[in-house]
């Protein structure tokens, strides 16, 4: 049994809420899940990501392969640079450290807005 680490669906339409979870990778995406690992809002701003680092570090060394969206999320958090720093044999304690200080260091970049073309169309127009 391969077991992946992904997102379960869950809320109303058009108002999307996920669970992170432990799940056979022959199982459906809403399907029955081994163990929920954490959930993620995308719909509030800042997205909220709320995730058990311990259980997910268990599962990836039991072998659990995360989807892309989950590495995504196991990246942004920390989590996956912290795993593989204990599989290449820093101490966890030392690893949770470096983490932590990456994670304060780092800057967010604001998201560069462009405009839409209708805005680009009467900007040029204007010019004219």
């Amino acid at each position: 049994m391969s077991v992946k680490l992904r997102l379960r669906r869950m809320g109303n339409v058009n108002r999307p809420f996920y669970r992170v979870v432990a799940i056979d990778g022959r199982s459906r995406r809403d399907g029955r899940a081994i163990e929920e690992l954490g959930h993620y809002d995308p719909l509030r701003t800042p997205a909220v990501v709320k995730l058990e680092e311990a259980p997910i570090l268990s599962w990836l060394g039991r072998g659990a392969e995360p989807s892309p969206t989950v590495r995504e999320l196991l990246r942004q958090k920390g989590i996956l640079q912290k795993w593989e720093m204990v599989r290449g044999g820093v101490s966890a304690t030392e690893a949770t450290a470096k983490v932590a200080a990456r994670l304060d260091t780092k800057v967010e970049k604001p998201k560069r807005r462009r405009p839409s073309k209708k805005a680009q169309a009467k900007a040029s127009a204007k010019a004219e």
